[in-house]
Order: C-alpha cells, then structure tokens, then sequence
C-alpha cells in the first residue's frame, strides 16, 4: 500500500502529511500520478520565502545562480556515468526522430557544461554555481512518503570547482554556509555521516583506489579540522566520491538527510575539465557537490515536523487574520480598510468570513496562523475615537490565546515592525 493512503496513529500528531493537510500546501492525485505532488498557493509562499532567504546567502558566499534544462540527451548522461550508476533511479527514455532525452536524475552534468563553456584559470577558481533544480527520480511506489519522498522535486542544488589545493578549506566553508543556513530554522542535527566507498563493490564505485584514498582523506581531515563528532559509514558514498551528510530525525524516530556534501573527481575526467595554473600547467579541478537545504519538498516537511506547523513569524503563509464579528457594512469596510494597510506594509492578510464566529476562531488553531483580529462594532469605534480608551485585542495563536490591547497604531507599528525584524534576523 502507498504510505501517502495510510498515516500510523503513532505518527498522526506530528506527520508532515497531516499537518500540510491542515495548511493546505499540496494535494496527490492519482490522476496526475503517484509520488507527483501539486503544491498549492501556500506552499509557495513558504518556498519564496525561504528562496529569497537562500540566494542572499548564496550572494554572500559567492555563488552565481544559473537555470538549466530538465532533460538532458542520453549522450550527457552516458557521459556522466548515471545511465551506468544510476539508470534504475530515473524515468524511461524519452526518444523522437532519432534523438534520446532523459528526464534529468541531477543537475551536475549541465553544471560541467557551463565550466567547459571556456577557459578557466587557477585565479577563476573556486567557480561556484548554484541552481533550484527540478529533478525527476522514479521511486518505487512503497518507498514514496508525502514530500519527503516524492518523484519530482526542486533540490537548491550548489557546485563549486576547485584546484586540489583549495578542496579542504572550501570543504569547511561549505560545511560552515550550511551550518549558518540551517541555524535559521533551529534545525537540530541528529548525526553527521561521513559516507565512505566500499573497496569490494566495483560494481557501484569507481577502482581508483588512490583516488578514493586521497578523497576519502581530505573529507576526515576538514571534519576533524572542523572538531565535528561524526559517524563513518562504509558503501554509503556517492559512485562518483565521499560525502557527508547531516541528519535529523523525522516524525517516525528515523534519521533523513537534509543537507550533503560531497566530492568527485571523477566527473571533471570525464568531461575533460581543466584549468591552467599558476605555471601555465593544464591541471584537471575537483567539484563539490552542496545541497544546503536539500530539496524544498522535503524540507519544508521537516520543518512542518519540527515546529508542528507553527511556522516561524517569515514563513507563514498567512501571518494575520481578520474576523469580522457580523456581516453589517460599517465592519466589513474596517476589515477591508485593515487589510489594505497591513497588506502595503508587506504583511500577508486574509479576512475570513465563512462560518460562525467561533468556528472561525477553531481555524486559526487548526491552520496555524500567528495572530488574529476579531472585529466589531467596538472596534469600529476605535477607528472613529482613536483617543478613547477601547483597543483592538490581537489574539496570539502560538501562545495558547494570549491577547493584548492595542491601539490601531499601536497594532501596525508591533506587526510591521515584529515582520521586518524577524526577516532581518534572518537575512542578514
């Protein structure tokens, strides 16, 4: 049975399914197909947010942002070894007068094309690139999972190209931009990998046992330059090198990767890169493959997992709500009058009227918005005597109900201002 039809009581609580449900971020249907999940207006107000977040970080440690394609020719993946390594992960060929496409498993082999567009030279690297990738994996059907597990998704893919002699720092750096990242969203990391080839599976990894050597111990030794605790797993690497992987532990007690690390210096042979260096050498770089966040579908799952919903303040898809008491006209334009202001001031806003009052209040709990408005006739006639002593009562979902008085000024300046900080205490 798909794990999308069936959610264990034990899990019911704190499932991303269940909650993403309650916030209406996406819908499966077996219609468009299983593992392909729609994501829905709030999902991509959730996704914005934290992409704006991202490319301000990525600016700051020096990434150039692309945009590839999402299929690749069969000569670019037979090129890049994944019809070799990889084929049972990805979709069936895709084939036309002659020509044979693949829906793309990763985005590497596009990013080596962009670094062989032209010459580079040791002061060209690093050469980071980064890219909102969509891929396509074919999961099989019992492995699927919401979005922690689907077959399409969007990873914040990162590459950089560097000389050996730059790999160890630029591991640690990376390590660090990832740290900082997720620091943002109070992640608690449950364990770090370290994921190592297993010499007796040719099958799977490459036979450069020097290479592998060489690889394996730059990764350990940035790690233990680092002072990290980790744990070595054997046959845990990519086919292409050793990486690191940080975990958390998901809503059913397992641990899921969220954000990897890893080196290859396989890839650069194979597509014939190399650079000049500083004694006019031809020398072939090394890339590291980064992905901060991982893919925003599972992500943002986790941190449904991790917050029960209640999102941080930045990421709500609606942050305020107001409820009109009635349906008579004076509060309904006050309503409307509020909207506009709080929603010019960069606050995103909804009024809702359907249902009765206290029904409404249960919805605010069930779709986590952080804060909410009922509005009467006593709060109209705030707008009309702002110096009387009657206040508009902001309601505080996240702290059990909390309700504090303010005045209509008082109101704007406390969500304009509480918006702006908690975005700069992200974004810078």
């Amino acid at each position: 049975m798909n794990k999308d039809s069936s959610t264990f009581s034990v899990e019911k609580k704190q499932d991303h399914r269940t909650i993403a449900k309650e916030l209406d971020l996406y819908i499966l249907d077996e219609q468009a197909g299983q593992g392909l999940p729609i994501l829905l207006p709030n999902w991509v107000i959730i996704r914005q947010q934290i992409s704006d977040f991202l490319r301000k970080k990525q600016r700051e440690f020096g990434f150039q942002e692309v945009i590839t394609p999402i299929l690749g020719s069969e000569y670019l993946y037979k090129t890049s070894g994944h019809l070799d390594h990889y084929q049972e992960y990805m979709f069936p060929e895709i084939s036309r007068n002659n020509e044979t496409f693949y829906l793309r498993p990763m985005t590497c082999p596009h990013h080596c094309l962009i670094y062989q567009q032209k010459p580079r030279s040791y002061r060209d690297l690093p050469f980071r690139l980064c890219e909102n990738s969509l891929l396509f994996r074919y999961e099989a059907s019992g492995a699927l999972k919401g979005l922690e597990r689907p077959r399409w998704f969007e990873l914040t893919d990162h590459h950089i190209f560097v000389s050996p002699e730059q790999l160890k720092e630029e591991l640690k750096k990376n390590y660090l931009y990832i740290a900082e990242v997720l620091s943002a969203f109070n992640f608690p990391i449950s364990r770090l990998v370290c994921a190592l080839h297993d010499p007796n599976n040719s099958e799977k990894y490459h036979s450069d046992k020097e290479l592998w050597k060489y690889s394996e111990d730059i990764l350990i030794n940035a790690l233990n330059e680092l002072k990290l605790n980790y744990v070595i797993l054997r046959g845990e690497a990519a086919f292409y090198g050793p990486k690191l992987d940080l975990e958390i532990t998901a809503a059913d007690g397992k641990n899921i990767t969220i954000s990897t690390i890893q080196l290859d210096f396989i890839l650069p042979q194979k597509f014939g890169l190399n650079y000049i260096d500083s004694e006019q050498n031809l020398k072939i770089p090394a890339i590291i493959h980064q992905s901060p966040i991982g893919s925003y579908q599972r992500f943002i799952a986790l941190l449904l997992e991790q917050t029960d919903g209640k999102l941080p303040f930045w990421l709500a898809p609606c942050q305020v709500a107001i409820l009109p008491f009635n349906e008579e006209k004076e509060i309904k334009d006050y309503c409307e009058e509020l909207v506009g202001k709080l929603k010019q001031s960069g606050l995103r806003v909804k009024i809702f009227t359907k249902k009765k009052l206290k029904d409404r209040v249960r919805q605010m709990y069930q779709k986590k918005i952080p804060y909410y408005l009922v509005i009467g006739q006593e709060e109209v006639e705030v707008k009309k005597n702002p110096n009387q002593e009657t206040k508009i009562k902001l309601m505080h979902t996240y702290e059990g109900g909390k309700v504090e008085e303010l005045t209509e000024k008082e109101l704007f300046e406390f969500l304009i201002t509480f918006n702006k900080s908690k975005k700069e205490n992200n974004y810078e």
